[in-house]
C-alpha cells in the first residue's frame, strides 16, 4: 500500500513505528465500522424480534465478518497475525457501541413502545366502536 513502507534493511513483515500506528488507526476505524454495524443488528432486534436461532445466526455471521476483516487487515499489510489489530478493533467497537450505540438502541426502544402503545390504544378504540 501507498500508506505504509518498509525502510532499507527492513523485512517485509516489519513495518517500523510509523507504519504500525497507521495499522492501528486503520484497525480502530474499521472496528467503529463493525461496531456500528452490530449497533445496526440491535436496533432491528428491538423493531423486530428474533427467535434465538436467528439471533445465533445473526450473531455468527457478525463473528465471522470481524474475523474475515481482522484477517484482510493482517495479510493486506503482510503483518501476520498481530494482537494489536484484534485489540484496536475491539477497542473501536467498543467505544462507537458506549458512545453511541447503548443511547440510541434505548431511544429504539423508547420509541417503539411508545408507537405500540399509542397502536394499541387506538387499536382498542376501534374495537369499541364495533363490537
Amino acid at each position: 500500500m501507498i500508506l505504509l513502507r518498509t525502510f532499507p534493511g527492513m523485512l517485509p513483515m516489519q513495518l517500523g513505528t510509523d507504519g504500525e500506528l497507521r495499522v492501528f488507526l486503520l484497525s480502530l476505524i474499521v472496528g467503529a465500522a463493525l461496531g456500528g454495524v452490530y449497533m445496526l443488528l440491535g436496533m432491528a432486534r428491538v423493531l423486530l424480534p428474533h427467535f434465538k436461532w436467528a439471533v445465533f445466526l445473526e450473531d455468527m455471521l457478525f463473528g465471522l465478518l470481524c474475523g474475515f476483516c481482522c484477517f484482510l487487515i493482517c495479510q493486506g499489510f503482510s503483518l501476520g497475525v498481530r494482537w494489536f489489530i484484534a485489540f484496536a478493533m475491539a477497542l473501536g467497537a467498543w467505544l462507537v457501541f458506549r458512545v453511541i450505540g447503548r443511547p440510541l438502541v434505548a431511544l429504539t426502544r423508547r420509541i417503539h413502545g411508545r408507537i405500540g402503545g399509542f397502536l394499541a390504544k387506538t387499536a382498542r378504540k376501534i374495537k369499541r366502536k364495533f363490537v
